[in-house]
C-alpha cells in the first residue's frame, strides 16, 4: 500500500513525477527538446493555517533531481481566496521566500472549508504560473474508536464518516496511518518480511516511509451510506505497518489530487498498461508542473496490538 499525502514521501513522488512530466509519455508534451519548467508543490487542508509553497525547476531525466539545487529564487508567490460564485479574485495572501525555494505566507491565515483558492506564481525567467483548488467540506469521524484494536481480529474498524456530498456528487478519500513508534521490532508480520531481506540501509530508509502508510485512493461509489446519512468505511489492516500507539487520519481530497496521484501511481507501476499506453501525469499546474491541491480531515488515537495479545 501507497502513502499520500504518505504525505512525507510527497518529496519523493514529486520529484519521480517531476522527472517523467520533463521526460514524456505515450502523449508527449509539444516540445522539440527539453524545456525547463517551474514545479509547484503546495497542500490547503481545511481548517489548518496556509501551508508554505515549495518552488523548484525541471530537470532533465539524465539528472538527479535535488530540490536545494533547483529551488527556484526570487519568485514573487501569492494565493487568492475567490469569490465563491463568481470565482473573481477577493483577497490576496502574499508570500515571502524563508529559505531557497521554500515560501511562507505572510499572514498567519486559515484555510477555508469549501473556499476556492487560487496561487500564482510570477518569476521573470518564466510565464505566470497559476492553479485552482476548491477545499472539500470538513466532517469527522462520528463512532468513537476503541482505545485499542487487536491486529487481524475478526472485529475490524469501521471509519463513520459524516461528509457532505461533493459538487459533483463524488467523494474519494484517503486513510493514513500514522505511527507513533516506528521501530523495527514493532513491525507487523507483512511489513516484518518485506524489510527482513533487506540490506541496512534500504532497512532504514523503509522504516521512515512507513511511518506513514496509506491505503491509497477510496472511492466513495464503492460504499454505501447508512440510515443517518453517513459513509462507513472498513479499516483496512494492511494500513497498519506498526503495532502500538497509531494516529488514523481519514481524508477527503480534492480533484487535484485524486488526478494527480491516480496517474503518479500509474507512472510508478501501479497498472497493468504497457509501456507504450501509460499517459503522462495530470498535473493542475498552468504553465508549469506538479501540485496545488486540498483536503480536509480528522483523527483517531488508537493502540494496536498483535493478534496473539492477551489483555492481563
Amino acid at each position: 500500500m501507497k502513502t499520500i499525502n504518505r504525505y512525507r514521501r510527497r518529496k519523493y513522488v514529486l520529484a519521480l513525477a517531476i522527472i517523467l512530466i520533463s521526460l514524456g509519455a505515450c502523449n508527449p508534451y509539444s516540445q522539440d527538446s527539453y524545456t525547463e519548467q517551474v514545479a509547484v508543490e503546495a497542500y490547503l487542508i481545511a481548517g489548518n493555517i496556509l501551508p508554505p509553497i515549495r518552488l523548484s525547476t525541471t530537470t532533465e531525466a539524465t539528472v538527479f533531481y535535488n530540490f536545494e539545487q533547483l529551488a527556484l529564487r526570487g519568485a514573487d508567490a501569492m494565493i487568492w481566496l475567490l469569490n465563491e460564485q463568481t470565482e473573481e479574485k477577493e483577497f490576496r495572501i502574499t508570500y515571502e521566500e524563508e529559505s531557497p525555494g521554500v515560501y511562507q505566507p505572510t499572514e498567519v491565515i486559515t484555510v477555508i472549508a469549501g473556499a476556492k483558492y487560487l496561487l500564482e506564481v510570477i518569476h521573470p525567467d518564466f510565464q505566470t504560473i497559476s492553479a485552482q483548488t476548491e477545499v472539500p467540506n470538513e466532517f469527522s469521524i462520528i463512532n468513537g474508536i476503541q482505545d485499542t484494536l487487536i491486529y487481524q481480529s475478526t472485529e475490524q474498524l469501521v471509519l463513520e464518516l459524516s461528509t457532505e456530498a461533493a459538487e459533483d456528487g463524488q467523494n474519494y478519500y484517503i486513510i493514513n496511518t500514522v505511527s507513533k513508534n516506528p521501530i523495527e521490532e514493532l513491525l507487523t508480520p507483512f511489513y516484518s518480511e518485506f524489510l527482513d531481506s533487506q540490506n541496512e540501509e534500504e532497512k532504514e530508509q523503509n522504516l521512515q516511509e512507513l511511518t506513514i502508510n496509506s491505503s491509497g485512493i477510496l472511492n466513495e461509489g464503492n460504499f454505501e451510506r447508512n440510515q443517518a446519512g453517513n459513509i462507513e468505511i472498513r479499516y483496512p489492516w494492511l494500513a497498519v505497518a506498526f503495532f502500538g500507539e497509531n494516529a488514523i487520519i481519514p481524508s477527503v481530497i480534492d480533484k487535484n489530487l485524486y488526478d494527480y496521484i491516480r496517474s503518479e501511481l500509474v507512472q510508478l507501476g501501479g497498472s497493468t498498461l504497457s509501456p507504450g499506453e501509460i499517459q503522462n501525469v495530470l498535473t493542475p499546474i498552468r504553465g508549469g508542473v506538479g501540485i496545488f491541491g486540498s483536503m480536509a480531515r480528522d483523527t483517531a488515537n488508537t493502540i494496536i496490538l498483535p493478534l496473539e495479545y492477551s489483555f492481563p
